[in-house]
């Protein structure tokens, strides 16, 4: 039974589909939201161990009024607004759950031009037949986003999908904020006329929708209109990938034409001038891959000169900036509000060279190439130097303009979002100095794998990373100083491993040159590359190392070539013979004192597999638990044979005997990852800690009396949605955990200062 002292964080059962608008807030932290109770009245307050940004930004967001609030989403690392008084960005959906992890990703937000403190996020990862179960969301706030309600709907959202650098496809009324329009993939138009709380499709708009997952790209208002505050805006503008075309209506909604002109490509978004002009960007395909020849089209305003009723675009005039190339997209959009001709956009795709932004001020007659006129500043973050010289950007699908501050203007990228505050100095032939400073608070990293080096090391801790390889931690506060672990730069890093005194550490994932491993002998400061094994064309895998040290054993991620795809090394990784009885794609396991033993679990079917020759060959045997893919086996640190399995909703298992026999852990009815930590003063077992479920409550758990009992050291408000990859905590300091998660990158706490009764 749920906890009765939790509090309840959102209810799916609450959302009645699509007429519904269910209580859901991110509550404060709470000490009761404990299994059996934190104490001292105190929660434990998680933070990020510092990387900085790292994934892609797909869209920034000012509020219009407001001056100093914006908003930043994310395709799978949640939103965040930002905070002027700090200069940083506030992460806002981190109380998304474990089972709501799809809730995550952003697809779109709007913000209220006529109350500043309405916010609204369309939310939900994947639009795919695979992700049917998980359907889309919109949620709404009146503080800011520090509370949230929902409504859930009945349709697949795509945060993470092709063309998630798209939009906005949510849009709110800039005269009458109870009017919200959603642009979905495969289900046509959809409307609010409640400030968000209900929603329906809009069965007067052209395309119903087509299950393409494009589908509709972006609503946009005609701000040009001036009302009398309530009286909806006339003039709306929607593009649509389907029919590859620009729809409007200039009555309400009421009715909707295509509009004529254009290149006849996919309009991903727009953006009306205050002169009533609307600035389009087309391309071949949806962003941010392969988006082919890309187009900047102006269509000038209609004929009321007030714009105080509905007016259809007229005349449209090809202003994309001069390619040098015809191949590459645009993407990033942006008028700024307070100077009409003066318009940026940026490149996508565009490897040759880099993506950079253009910038007109004259309304598209000439353009002019940003990144010839700037520096980058990458101190904040110097792994951004890519092991050579930073770029300017790549995935650059967004870019905004401060409508206080022209000078001001952010963009974001693949890994990071870089501003400016002096962008004028172009025009008089200066420098404009881009800074990384602009993402700070931003952590939006999926880590695969982390480990704290047991010997003498500079690392504090060390991370396999998604798409930036890995780092060595020498700062928990600071983005590590010589940026991603090299000798090789991995493009995602997947796997680590160490001996048991940690004098011998392996990392291994995707690169490049037949580079997709390495070893180190001094606790992951430095490394020297792995040959690759005749079993993988491009790595990735987990990997194993024996506790003396003398034997690696590998499990790539590729095994297209032949062979079993697990290999074992005995010479640090120069040569490598394929292993026997062991299948692809298992995660092997080093017994933590028996330099011969290793271990498998295939969680599909429950087989077991143990090899006692140091990796050479496995036998197997059948077990009682099939849990899935996540399935993870974990040696105990200095004792043979000892083994936890973590069965997912199967629960918790334990062995002592090298997995010949299992005994189920009654305390935990579910556990997804386990990892140990250095053992509580007054105990003699070593800290666990567990994401799992304990009492009816999903959380992060620790346990110092081998998991006998277990005490929650997370709260509601800090959940980060899936957490299911990886947990550790250090061997040298108790209470001191760390905690990988899928878009809101490593999370740590010290449990220890908070004073645990247990």
């Amino acid at each position: 039974m749920r906890d009765s002292m939790k509090r309840t964080l959102l209810s799916a059962a609450a959302c009645s589909a699509l007429l519904a608008g269910s209580l859901a807030a991110a509550p404060a932290a709470s000490a009761a939201d404990s299994a059996h109770g934190l104490g001292f009245g105190l929660a434990p307050q998680w933070s990020n161990v510092k990387i900085g940004a790292g994934g892609f930004i797909t869209g920034v967001v000012y509020n219009p009024t407001q001056p100093g609030l914006a908003y930043l989403r994310t395709d799978i690392g949640g939103l965040y607004r930002w905070d002027a008084f700090s200069q940083s960005w506030t992460p806002l959906l981190d109380w998304t759950g474990f089972n709501n992890w799809n809730q995550l990703g952003v697809e779109s937000v709007a913000t209220s031009a006529l109350h500043p403190n309405r916010v609204w996020a369309a939310v939900g990862e994947y639009a795919d037949s695979w992700n049917a179960a998980n359907k889309g969301a919109i949620l709404r706030s009146d503080d800011y986003g520090a509370h949230w309600k929902v409504t859930q709907l009945p349709i697949l959202l795509g945060a993470n999908d092709q063309g998630r650098d798209s939009g906005e496809r949510l849009a709110v009324d800039p005269n009458d904020d109870n009017v919200l329009y959603f642009a979905s993939r495969n289900n046509g138009l959809w409307k609010s006329a409640d400030g968000g709380a209900t929603w329906a499709q809009d069965t007067a708009f052209p395309d119903l929708g087509s299950n393409s997952t494009s589908g509709l790209q972006f609503v946009t208002f005609d701000q040009t209109e001036q009302h009398r505050r309530g009286t909806p805006t006339q003039h709306i503008v929607v593009g649509d990938a389907d029919k590859t075309a620009l729809y409007e209506t200039t009555d309400g909604g009421q009715t909707w034409s295509a509009v004529s002109g254009g290149p006849g490509t996919i309009p991903i978004k727009a953006q009306f001038a205050a002169n009533g002009s609307l600035y389009v960007v087309y391309d071949q395909i949806t962003g941010p891959y392969w988006m082919g020849a890309g187009k900047l089209y102006k269509y000038a305003r209609g004929s009321s000169a007030q714009g105080v009723t509905g007016e259809a675009v007229t005349t449209p005039t090809d202003v994309s900036p001069p390619p040098s190339y015809n191949w590459y997209g645009y993407d990033g959009l942006a008028v700024d509000p307070e100077n009409p001709n003066t318009v940026i956009v940026s490149t996508n795709d565009r490897w040759n060279p880099i993506d950079t932004l253009y910038r007109s001020t004259d309304g598209g007659a000439t353009w002019h190439d940003v990144s010839a006129s700037t520096t980058l500043d990458i101190s904040d973050t110097p792994y951004l130097a890519w092991g050579a010289t930073p770029k300017f950007g790549w995935w650059i699908g967004a870019v905004a303009i401060d409508p206080f501050d022209s000078n001001h203007v952010v963009y974001g990228t693949g890994a990071t979002l870089y501003g400016t505050r002096n962008l004028g100095a172009m025009d008089s032939g200066g420098t404009v100095t881009f800074s990384s400073k602009a993402a700070r608070g931003i952590e939006e990293t999926a880590i695969n794998d982390l480990l704290v080096p047991r010997g003498t090391s500079s690392c504090k801790l060390i991370s396999a990373v998604g798409d930036l390889g890995g780092f060595c931690h020498t700062s928990l506060t600071k983005s590590p100083a010589t940026g991603m672990s090299a000798n090789p730069i991995l493009s995602s890093g997947t796997g680590l491993a160490q001996s048991a005194d940690g004098s011998l550490i392996v990392r291994v994932g995707y690169g490049s040159n037949n580079q997709f491993g390495a070893y180190s002998t001094d606790g992951g400061s430095t490394w020297t590359p792995f040959a690759k094994p005749a079993t993988t064309t491009s790595g990735g895998g987990k990997v194993a190392v024996s506790a003396d040290g003398k034997t690696i054993v590998w499990s790539a991620g590729d095994t297209s070539n032949a062979g079993s795809g697990t290999s074992y090394s005995t010479d640090d990784g120069q040569t490598w013979t394929a292993t026997s009885g062991l299948p692809a794609g298992l995660t092997p396991v080093a017994d933590a004192a028996d330099s011969s033993a290793f271990y498998a679990i295939d969680g599909t079917n429950g087989t077991f597999y143990k090899s006692a020759d140091g990796g050479r060959t496995f036998t197997s045997t059948t077990t009682a638990f099939s849990g899935g893919n996540n399935t993870q086996v974990k040696a105990t640190p200095g004792k043979a044979g000892d083994l936890w399995l973590s069965g997912l909703d199967n629960g918790l298992f334990h062995s002592a005997d090298g997995g010949a026999t299992w005994t189920k852990v009654n305390s935990a009815s579910s556990s997804y990852t386990l990892g140990f930590g250095k053992a509580a003063p007054w105990s003699k077992y070593l800290t666990l800690y567990q994401v799992g479920v304990v009492g009816g409550v999903t959380g992060v758990f620790m346990s110092t009396d081998n998991a006998a009992s277990w005490y929650r050291i997370n709260s509601d408000a800090q959940n980060w949605g899936w957490t299911g990859q990886a947990i550790t905590g250090d061997p040298n300091d108790f209470g001191r955990v760390y905690l990988a998660t899928n878009g809101r990158g490593l999370q740590t706490v010290d449990v220890a200062p908070f004073g645990l009764l247990f």
